[in-house]
């Protein structure tokens, strides 16, 4: 932490008048002196300062910088016989579309240096770029080396990811990512921009290449124990929740749902987690069906109380990792699969459209124009079908039941009191002079909103 000198706050300090339009001017009213009295002694330190800079100024520390090790090492993977590509595209997301993700799966920010939130890295053979909004031009520039180029994504004249690759690329080239961390609308919206320069998106399945090169001691996967989250706040339990979606998958047609986003994992099951920092969730995927339902998931996160409480409901485990197989099986079966592009990953969809592929070719007969001849006892085609819609899961949870919104009140009530008992500890600290950091203030706030009752962790 960087500690600089106290500044003194003074009650005389005011804006001059004369630097404001008269407009301005005429709609300000002093108040007595008596109400903008500060006590003498009173002082606030500051943990950190913030000085502008030109971007050009902010980069001169970098133009010595040595060459990436990171870069280098990506770039050899390049051109290994099974990958092959001409550039790659590291996006921010996990495989579940998390904008907040576990540090183990930061790998933008690992093969950057650029720690914000949200961003894209494309690496080419001969060239770097991140692509960062409004938020975050001034960290990017300072931690971004001279390796990189920064796009300040959304000012005129930036262009995309998809334009800049049309751009600098020879036509037909090979760009690759690990479709795991592509919405499969994300994936496809970027498949067809980059065709106007005919060039190929490459599904990496079997491997990340930031996760090749990870050299330094890479935090490991979460493990945590989830958590069952009490009926009486969850207002409806996990069975009458399940046989709701049910009711959707017949009306809608389908068989089966796979649902990836966590946020609708957790509220569906009435589990909780702390896989991702400041949220109540678990890295899992699950797959509904009319006649059951299938959890993936790492099973050294479940407790015995869980465990029973998932077999009680039905649901099977299976290992995180096989949920491709699962796909698979799901084509295989004939099923006829609900899935949203816009959160399912393209890894997920592809792969139920390539079962669904070579369940026509080796179990139907295939007429000249490659579709399914009909071959069930009424006519129709008993193969597998994609059902492409919204999640029903995530407007279901968006509607509140009274126990939720009771929840909601009552959790507001208590963190106003935890303000309450925070401001007049300020006010007494402040009058007594009692130098503070910023990240003083921050801990004293979040004693006092952890002494409150169901207090777990802070909220992003």
């Amino acid at each position: 932490m960087l500690l600089h000198r106290p500044f003194q706050l003074h009650a005389r300090s005011r804006f001059s008048l004369l630097s404001l339009p008269s407009p301005f001017r005429r709609s300000i009213t002093y108040l007595p002196n008596s109400h903008t009295k500060l006590p003498r002694r009173s002082v606030i330190r500051i943990s950190a300062s913030i000085t502008a800079k030109p971007s050009s100024e902010l980069r001169k520390k970098h133009k010595s910088s040595e060459p990436d090790e990171k870069l280098a090492a990506l770039r050899e993977l390049f051109s290994r016989p099974n990958i092959n590509i001409d550039a790659y595209i590291i996006p921010s997301q996990d495989a579940h579309q998390s904008e907040f993700t576990s540090e183990c799966y930061a790998r933008r920010a690992y093969i950057s240096g650029f720690t914000g939130s949200a961003g894209t890295a494309v690496v080419t053979k001969d060239k770097a770029a991140l692509w960062t909004d409004g938020r975050y031009f001034l960290q990017a520039e300072q931690q971004l080396s001279s390796s990189w180029i920064l796009m300040r994504a959304g000012n005129f004249g930036v262009p995309t990811t998809s334009e800049w690759l049309n751009g600098i690329l020879s036509p037909g080239c090979r760009i690759g990512i690990d479709p795991f961390l592509f919405s499969s609308d994300a994936a496809e919206e970027l498949k067809e921009a980059i065709s106007q320069k005919n060039h190929e998106l490459v599904y990496l399945y079997d491997v990340n290449l930031v996760d090749e090169i990870w050299k330094d001691p890479r935090p490991k996967p979460p493990n945590r124990h989830i958590r069952l989250h009490d009926v009486k706040y969850a207002g409806v339990d996990v069975s009458s929740k399940l046989s709701s979606l049910r009711s959707e998958l017949i009306n809608a047609g389908s068989s089966a749902i796979v649902i990836s986003m966590l946020d609708e994992i957790a509220w569906l099951l009435n589990l909780r987690g702390s896989d991702v920092p400041h949220s109540p969730v678990m890295y899992a995927y699950l797959v509904v069906e009319i006649d059951g339902a299938k959890l993936f998931i790492d099973d050294a996160k479940l407790n015995p109380e869980v465990n029973h409480y998932l077999k009680n409901a039905g649901i099977e485990l299976r290992p995180y990792a096989s949920i491709l197989s699962e796909i698979e099986s799901l084509a295989l079966k004939g099923a006829s699969l609900w899935l949203d592009t816009s959160s399912v990953s393209a890894a997920i969809v592809n792969t139920f459209k390539s079962a669904c592929d070579k369940y026509i070719s080796t179990a139907g007969v295939v007429n000249s124009n490659k579709k399914a001849v009909p071959n069930g006892p009424d006519g129709q085609s008993c193969g597998p079908t994609a059902v492409y819609r919204s999640s029903p899961v995530s407007l279901a949870k968006a509607v509140k039941n009274e126990a939720e919104l009771e929840g909601m009140r009552n959790c507001h009530l208590r963190d106003a009191a935890a303000l309450a008992q925070f401001w007049a500890w300020l006010e007494e600290a402040i009058g007594n002079g009692v130098i503070l950091t910023e990240v003083d203030v921050s801990d004293k706030l979040l004693e006092f909103r952890s002494r409150q009752d169901g207090f777990i962790g802070t909220s992003f």
